[in-house]
């Protein structure tokens, strides 16, 4: 039985981990890489848009692509580094 229930709680790690991961071609963005590798995989964002702190202070951007098969990929870029990732059907 604990067997089992190790087993499942890894499994749903796995899930929660490979959703901040997003593949360019034969690479991969994952949560922690910079900026930088950003626009190296990925070229400049087609529409930019400034993340505020709760005090109205400038706290990083969301960079917008929009993809050749109908997606929009999202990625939060705070302090330099990629926070999240979210690939969205349009």
């Amino acid at each position: 039985m604990r067997r089992l229930l190790a087993v499942l709680l890894m499994s749903l790690s796995v899930a929660a981990h490979a959703g901040n991961t997003f593949r360019v071609g034969n690479s991969v963005l994952t949560v922690g890489d910079s900026a930088a590798r950003v626009m190296q995989l990925m070229g400049q964002p087609d529409y930019k848009e400034p993340v505020e702190s709760d005090f109205g202070g400038f706290r990083g951007e969301r960079w917008q692509y929009m993809r050749d098969n109908g997606h929009v990929v999202t990625i939060t870029i705070l302090s330099g580094r990629i926070y999240d990732i979210q690939d969205r059907t349009r």
